[in-house]
């Protein structure tokens, strides 16, 4: 057992060191059940067994956790014998081109009971995990286990895998981390003049509101230029994580609009999309405007309203009505509202 208090006091030690100061105040905890499986080199069974661990997310990469598994075995002469293994361990998150799914390495120090006989070992592996909820994911992991201590190279192999479940504390985990966006190849300009059918000074194939009064100004995709907001109009239009589905049951409160648009065919709107604070800036940006666009494509296809009286713009991460530090403040920040506004103070002389 000394030796084990040792070796843990170096890596807690360790641990304290790449720590950053506000990290344990920021940190979010998590709980994982899970299934063990072991096969070991002296003879035994390969047998499955229960586990359990309690971890801290330190930083969005960095967690530490301590475990435990028991498991309930039998040597080459049918005796049983049982197997309790305890260990501390730090993860760190790989870069993963699906936001979901996360690989990741592991490495730790551990104490085991064999049928009564104490031993210090160390673990390395890597594993994957999938982000089932925003607080949810499963996670299976392939460890190696080798002795302090022994000099006939036993070594023990080790598959685990459960459900985390994260809760309290101000999290610094990332549901997900977006992929970058892949850049797409500009189109050269044709020789031909493109063609601009409204005549408002921006071609076809750039145009958003392609049936725009000549009267109105309008912007570079060729929509009416906000110029007197009358009122703002709350749309409570959320998004699921990562999403820019509208949901039906949204359908209702978009009719609202559609039908003040009606009674009042002066006024245009401009839809405006938000996102939580998870993923990059630059992800969030095109993910708001994806939402916004997505509720302007209701309006315009469900409900008839025309295209050149609906704008769409996205504000990314930038205009939070609540804290991303919680699923509830990230879920009410995914959301899209509507402005209205004048539209008879929008012309121009062409």
């Amino acid at each position: 057992m000394s030796k084990l208090y040792h070796y843990c006091s170096l890596f807690i030690l360790s641990l304290c060191l790449i720590m950053p100061a506000s990290g344990a105040e920021q940190g979010e905890f998590y709980f994982i059940p899970g299934i063990q499986w072991g096969e070991f080199d002296d003879g035994l069974d390969d047998d499955w067994g229960y586990s359990v661990g309690f971890g801290l997310q330190i930083t969005d990469r960095i967690a530490a956790e301590l475990s435990s598994f028991d498991l309930d075995t039998k040597d080459s002469l049918g005796i049983k014998s049982d197997v309790d293994h305890f260990k501390l361990d730090l993860l760190y998150d790989l870069d993963a081109a699906n936001p979901r799914l996360t690989p990741f390495i592991v490495g730790g120090l551990g104490h085991l009971n064999f049928a009564g006989e104490n031993d210090t070992l160390f673990d390395i592996g890597a594993g994957i995990k999938y982000e089932v909820t925003n607080n949810l994911e499963w996670r299976t992991t392939i460890r190696k286990f080798e002795y302090f201590g022994r000099s006939n190279g036993e070594l023990d192999w080790g598959i685990d895998t459960g459900l985390v479940f994260y809760f309290g504390g101000a999290s610094t985990r990332p549901a997900s981390r977006p992929s970058t966006p892949v850049a797409t190849t500009p189109v050269p300009p044709a020789e031909v003049p493109p063609s601009d059918r409204d005549g408002d000074g921006v071609p076809d194939n750039r145009d958003d509101c392609p049936d725009t009064p000549r009267t109105y100004a309008v912007d570079a995709n060729g929509c009416p230029i906000p110029v007197e907001e009358i009122a703002r109009i709350e749309l409570l239009v959320n998004f699921d994580f990562d999403r820019s589905e509208v949901k039906p049951e949204y359908f209702a409160e978009i009719e609202e609009v559609a039908d003040f648009m009606r009674r009042f065919p002066e006024v245009i709107a401009e839809l405006e999309g938000h996102t939580d604070g998870v993923g990059t800036v630059e992800y969030n940006q095109g993910l708001s405007e994806r939402r916004a666009n997505a509720v302007r494509d209701v309006l315009i296809d469900r409900y008839s309203i025309p295209a050149s009286r609906i704008s769409a713009v996205g504000f990314g991460e930038n205009q939070p009505v609540a804290s991303n530090d919680t699923a509830a403040g990230r879920a009410q920040n995914r959301r899209v509202i509507t402005v209205i506004i004048r539209a008879e103070q929008n012309y121009q002389a062409r």
